[in-house]
């Protein structure tokens, strides 16, 4: 490629990268899209519109760890499958049929390696996962992880990704907590819901929930749960019922939604006990609407999926240098919601 051309196809690309980066994924999907490009479009349109050749040729494998029911992997696999068809790629996509299960993903990533893709998205999720991502980097494949880093820069390192797309999970934890800390006094008694024991991401937002209660004087326990929403209000409830003096709900994951059943059948009135979840899913917006949820962290999913593909696809055919996305942790409450509902119930915002 030559510096004139390559030029020129940074220049075509900058309108979505940009968008991209800033959060806007979703518009500049929408917007060239509208503008002619697709993988159908007309070789005029591909050749103002660089990005719709971008993939072409190069066959992506995205692991995840999402079971079939886990709606936020849903709109990671929306963001995955539209970047795709937006560049051009041959993508596929591989999640377990039972949530989080570790032979499951293990197994999904051997069968990835073995078909041997130019780019391998993966999470990782569990420290066990870290030989097999180590073996697709040695192999040549370009690996990049998407919203599950690797613990430690030395687990990193080890693995070979060339970048990490998603949220910081420490920084975030801390942000959960301190947003939540306006409204339950210094000194109080907490419980943390933990939505995915052993896991590197619910471990991660623990850590940083717990160094901010810990400055803020509080005491704690921790709730060892599962994205199984009923198995979340069974205890919940029961641990209110034991704990009346707990004054706050911080979950790591968006499960903490489920107060919205728990709190009328024990008599507590949306905002007595504040609670604050992870992610935007419908029943997290409604929770947050009907005042039973004070707040949730938004890490933008949809570019979790989306920006990978794109990276990918520019580091195999144009030898670029992977870079890290912190996709956010915005702390999303009531007046945000509204503004938001339509595309959260849309299964683009969450």
């Amino acid at each position: 490629m030559t510096d004139k051309s390559r030029r020129n196809f940074i220049i075509g690309l900058a309108g979505l990268g940009a968008l991209a980066a800033a959060g806007w994924g979703v518009a500049g999907y929408s917007l060239l899209r509208s503008s002619g490009v697709s993988s159908s479009s007309s070789s005029s349109s591909t050749t103002s519109n660089p990005a719709a050749t971008l993939g072409q040729g190069v066959n992506i494998i995205f692991n995840g760890h999402w079971g079939p029911e886990n709606v936020f992997g849903n709109i990671v696999e929306k963001g995955f499958y539209d970047s795709c068809e937006l560049i051009g790629a041959n993508c596929k996509m591989y999640r377990p049929t039972n949530e989080s299960n570790v032979s499951e993903i293990i197994s999904n990533l051997q069968a990835a390696i073995n078909q041997k893709p130019d780019v391998l998205i993966a999470t990782d999720i569990y420290t066990s996962v870290q030989p097999y991502l180590h073996e697709a980097s040695q192999s040549g494949i370009i690996l990049i992880l998407a919203n599950v880093n690797a613990p430690t820069q030395q687990d990193f390192e080890y693995t070979g990704a060339v970048s990490f797309i998603g949220q910081s999970l420490v920084e975030a934890g801390y942000t959960q907590a301190q947003a939540l800390s306006k409204y339950f006094p210094q000194g109080s008694h907490v419980v943390i819901v933990d939505e995915g024991p052993g896991q590197v991401w619910a471990e991660q937002r623990n850590q940083g929930i717990e160094e901010f209660l810990k400055q803020y004087g509080c005491s704690w326990d921790v709730i060892e749960s599962s994205f199984d929403l009923s198995q979340v209000a069974s205890q919940i409830s029961a641990y209110l019922e034991a704990n009346p003096n707990t004054k706050a709900i911080l979950s790591n994951g968006y499960g903490g939604a489920v107060v919205t059943q728990v709190f009328p059948k024990l008599g507590i009135q949306p905002g007595q006990i504040p609670v604050a979840t992870f992610d935007l899913t419908p029943q997290v917006l409604d929770a947050i609407l009907s005042g039973y949820v004070q707040l949730t962290i938004d890490q933008q999913p949809y570019l979790q999926g989306l920006l990978p593909v794109i990276q990918g696809a520019l580091i195999k055919k144009y030898h670029f240098s992977g870079w890290n996305v912190d996709t956010g942790e915005l702390v999303l409450t009531k007046d945000i919601a509204q503004e938001v509902e339509a595309e959260v119930n849309e299964g683009i915002f969450y």
